[in-house]
C-alpha cells in the first residue's frame, strides 16, 4: 500500500498504468461522499452546501462547477479541514440563461451570465439562426454546451437570440419576459370575427348598465346593473345584475387564438404598458364593454336581502348588453367622499347606479367581515413613466370606495359561480386555498399557543387551535378573526410563513384565503384563460350540453403561468426601483420601512412610500455579530438576548447603495 501512495504522486510516470488507476479510484471510492449544491464567494473559493454541513471548495476545483451547481463530490482533508472536490455534475445551474455579450482583449466572444452570484466570463458561440451583429453590452439568451464535470471541457455556451440591444430604454421589460419565457407581442389575431354562438341572448341592452374602471382602461369586461328589491313599498334587498364580456363567442375551441391563450393563460399587466391575452382588436374593441355599444355579454342575476346575504340561486343567461357610462374609480370616489370640485354623474340615472352600488358593497364587506375574511388594506405602487420609459415618480396608490363597490360585486359573482357550476356541470375551473401547509399546522399551532394562551384559557385555545380544528375553514377563520384586533402586522406575516398555495382545481373546495367555500372567477375572460373555460361550461349548461371537466394539463399551466406573471412584474419593478433611486442615492435619503424578513445575512425591508425592496446587511445593524442572533419561530433578530427587531416592525432607513447589475438596494437602518 505504501508503493501505491508513492506512485499515485507521480501521475506522469503512471498515468497509463491500469492497475495504479484502479486502485486510485477505490482510495477513492473509499472516501465520503456528499450531494450538495455550489455557492460561490465574491472570492475564488466557494462552498458545497448539503443538508447537513457544509464544506469549503478550493479555488482550483471551483473552476470546475459554478454557483449553484447540485453536483456529487468527494471528501478529503486538507491541513486538517474538510473540503469537497468536485467529482460529477447532477444539475448545472445553467441550461437556458439571459446574459450579456463581451468580448476578451483577443476579440473572441463571450457571455456574462445575469447572476448575482455567477461573475466568470464563459466563452460563447453565436448559432447561424442569430442574424444581427451582436455588441458589447447586448443582452442575448444563450444555453450551456459544455460543463468542465460532464464533458471534460471548459465552461462554454451556445447564444440562442439577441433579446435587445444594450442601449435599449426598455431593456428591463425585455430581458425579463425573455427570461421567464413570456412572449413581448400580444396574440396573433384573424383577419375577421365572426359570432360563433348559435344560442338565443336576451336583449338587455334597455337596462342602465355602468362600467367603472381606471380612466385609461380599455379592455373593459364587466358591467353592473343594480336595483332595490321592494315589497309593499319597503326595500327588502338588492338584485345585482352582473354584465360580463364574452369573447368565447367569437372564438372557436380549436382555433390558434385558443391554444395561444391556453398558453398564456393571463394578460400581462406590466409598468406602462399590458400584453393582451387576446388579440387587442377582442380585447380593447369587440368583446370590450365600451359605452353605447351593444355588446354579446355572458349575465347573472344575483338577489341578496338588506345584510348582503344571498337569498336566492343565481340565474345566469346569455344576452345582448350595453353600457351607458364609462366611469372610473378616482371619480366615483371624489363624488362619493365629497370632495371639492369632484367629478359629477351626468344623469340621475348614473348617480341612482352609483349610489346604490355603493350602499350594496358596504353591506357586502360587512357580510364577509363576518362570514368570511377581509385582510388589512395594502397600497398598490404604480410606476408612472415617460415615453422612453424612464420612471417619473412611483405612485402609493390605496383602494378607494369605488374600487371596493367593483370589487365587491365581482366576489359576490364569483362565489355564485363556484356552486353555481358545481351543481350544474359538476366541474370547473375552481379557485382553492387550503390555509396552512400540512408539514407546517404543528408550527402554526404552537406558535399561536405560545403568543395567545395563558393558564385561564389554554384548555379552550388548545381545542381551537388545535391541529385539527386549524385545517378546517370555520377553525381557521375564527384564528384570524382572533388576531385582527392586534396592532401591526406581525401576527399575519408570521403566519403567513406556514400558509399553503393557492391552487386550482377541477372540484369545489374552500378558499382559506378568502373565508368562502367556494370560489370560481368567470369575470375576467378577457384577462384570465380560467374564465374563458367556466364561460363555456356555463354556456354548456344552459343549453343542457355535456360538461367537459377541464384537463389537468389546463390546471397545471394555469398554475406556472400565474408564478412566471408574478415573477416577471417583480423582476421588472425591482429593476425600475433601481433606475428610479439610483439619481437619489446620493442624497441618503430617509424612509420608513417594514420589515419583511430577518435572516442570518440581515434584514430585508419595504419602503412604506414606493413599495422598494432593500436589504440592510447584519453588519451595518450591530458591529459584533457574534451578538446578534436569528430567532427562526419568531421571525425576529435578538442582540445580546434581547428582542430588537421582527417581521411587521416599522424602522426608519436610509438608502446608501444602489446595484443596477444585481437588481438590489442596500440601506442602513437609523436608530
Amino acid at each position: 500500500m505504501c508503493c501505491a501512495f508513492y506512485f499515485s504522486s507521480e501521475e506522469i510516470m503512471f498515468q497509463n498504468n491500469p492497475l495504479l488507476s484502479q486502485l486510485k479510484q477505490q482510495i477513492r471510492d473509499s472516501k465520503p461522499h456528499v450531494e450538495g449544491v455550489v455557492k460561490a464567494s465574491d472570492k475564488a473559493f466557494g462552498f458545497l452546501e448539503t443538508d447537513k454541513e457544509s464544506y469549503f471548495i478550493a479555488p482550483p476545483d471551483m473552476k470546475k462547477v459554478m454557483h449553484g451547481d447540485k453536483i456529487k463530490a468527494v471528501i478529503e482533508e486538507a491541513n486538517g479541514k474538510k473540503q469537497a472536490v468536485p467529482e460529477e455534475l447532477i444539475e448545472p445551474m445553467l441550461t437556458r440563461f439571459i446574459a450579456k455579450v463581451r468580448f476578451n482583449k483577443d476579440k473572441k466572444l463571450q457571455v456574462l451570465v445575469d447572476h448575482p452570484n455567477i461573475n466568470q466570463p464563459i466563452g460563447a458561440n453565436q448559432l447561424k439562426s442569430v442574424k444581427e451583429e451582436l455588441q458589447e453590452g447586448d443582452w442575448v439568451v444563450a444555453t450551456l454546451k459544455t460543463h468542465p464535470l460532464r464533458d471534460d471541457r471548459f465552461l462554454f455556451a451556445n447564444i440562442q437570440s439577441l433579446i435587445c440591444r444594450k442601449d435599449d430604454e426598455f431593456a428591463p421589460w425585455w430581458v425579463t419576459l425573455a427570461r421567464h419565457e413570456q412572449s413581448r407581442y400580444p396574440v396573433q389575431g384573424q383577419a375577421s370575427y365572426e359570432m360563433l354562438d348559435t344560442q338565443t341572448r336576451e336583449d338587455l341592452t334597455a337596462l342602465h348598465f355602468v362600467t367603472i374602471d381606471s380612466e385609461s382602461t380599455q379592455d373593459m369586461d364587466d358591467a353592473l346593473f343594480i336595483e332595490k328589491i321592494e315589497e309593499n313599498g319597503v326595500q327588502t334587498g338588492w338584485r345585482l345584475v352582473v354584465a360580463i364580456a364574452d369573447p368565447t363567442a367569437y372564438i372557436a375551441l380549436d382555433s390558434q387564438i385558443e391554444k395561444d391563450a391556453r398558453q398564456r393563460c393571463f394578460t400581462n399587466y406590466l409598468p406602462g404598458f399590458n400584453i393582451p391575452m387576446l388579440p387587442r382588436e377582442l380585447s380593447d374593441d369587440l368583446c370590450s364593454l365600451v359605452p353605447n355599444e351593444s355588446r354579446p355579454a355572458l349575465v347573472c342575476y344575483i338577489e341578496t336581502d338588506m345584510q348582503g346575504e344571498i337569498t336566492n340561486k343565481p340565474r345566469f343567461l346569455s344576452a345582448t348588453v350595453q353600457s351607458k357610462a364609462k366611469l372610473a374609480y378616482n371619480w366615483v370616489s371624489d363624488y362619493l367622499e365629497q370632495q371639492e370640485n369632484a367629478w359629477q354623474p351626468e344623469t340621475a340615472e348614473i348617480a341612482e347606479q352609483v349610489h346604490n352600488l355603493h350602499q350594496f358593497a358596504l353591506a357586502r364587506i360587512q357580510w364577509r367581515k363576518t362570514h368570511g375574511l377581509l385582510f388589512k388594506e395594502k397600497p398598490d405602487y404604480s410606476f408612472v413613466l415617460a415615453e422612453n420609459g424612464h420612471v417619473q415618480e412611483i405612485k402609493a396608490e390605496h383602494r378607494r370606495i369605488a374600487n371596493q363597490m367593483i370589487e365587491e360585486s365581482m366576489i359576490i359573482a364569483n362565489i355564485c359561480c363556484a356552486h353555481y357550476l358545481d351543481e350544474q356541470a359538476k366541474t370547473g375551473i375552481f379557485n382553492t386555498h387550503k390555509g396552512f401547509d400540512s408539514k407546517f399546522l404543528t408550527n402554526a399551532h404552537n406558535f399561536l399557543m405560545a403568543n395567545f394562551a395563558n393558564d385561564e384559557n389554554r384548555a379552550e385555545l388548545e381545542q381551537g387551535y388545535g391541529v385539527d380544528n386549524l385545517s378546517t375553514l370555520t377553525g381557521y377563520c375564527q384564528m384570524r378573526h382572533d388576531i385582527e384586533p392586534y396592532e401591526g402586522d406581525y401576527y399575519e406575516l408570521r403566519l403567513r410563513r406556514f400558509l399553503t398555495f393557492a391552487e386550482f382545481k377541477s372540484e369545489l373546495a374552500p378558499h382559506f384565503g378568502l373565508g368562502l367555500t367556494g370560489y370560481a372567477t368567470w369575470t375576467s375572460p378577457i384577462r384570465k384563460y380560467s374564465d374563458m373555460v367556466n364561460h363555456r361550461l356555463i354556456k354548456a349548461t344552459l343549453a343542457n350540453q355535456p360538461c367537459e371537466k377541464p384537463a389537468d394539463e389546463i390546471l397545471v399551466r394555469l398554475q406556472e403561468a400565474r408564478r412566471q406573471n408574478r415573477l416577471v412584474e417583480r423582476d421588472i419593478a425591482d429593476w425600475l426601483y433601481c433606475r428610479y433611486l439610483a439619481e437619489k442615492v446620493s442624497e441618503k435619503p430617509e424612509f420608513d420601512a417594514e420589515v419583511q424578513d430577518v435572516m442570518r445575512g440581515g434584514m430585508r425591508v419595504q419602503l412604506i412610500e414606493n413599495g422598494a425592496s432593500v436589504f440592510i446587511p447584519a453588519s451595518t445593524i450591530h458591529p459584533n455579530k457574534d451578538e446578534m442572533e436569528v430567532n427562526n419561530d419568531e421571525l425576529a433578530l435578538y442582540i445580546n438576548g434581547e428582542r430588537k427587531y421582527k417581521i411587521g416592525d416599522i424602522v426608519k432607513v436610509q438608502l446608501i447603495e444602489v446595484k443596477e447589475e444585481t437588481r438590489s438596494l442596500i440601506g442602513n437602518l437609523i436608530s
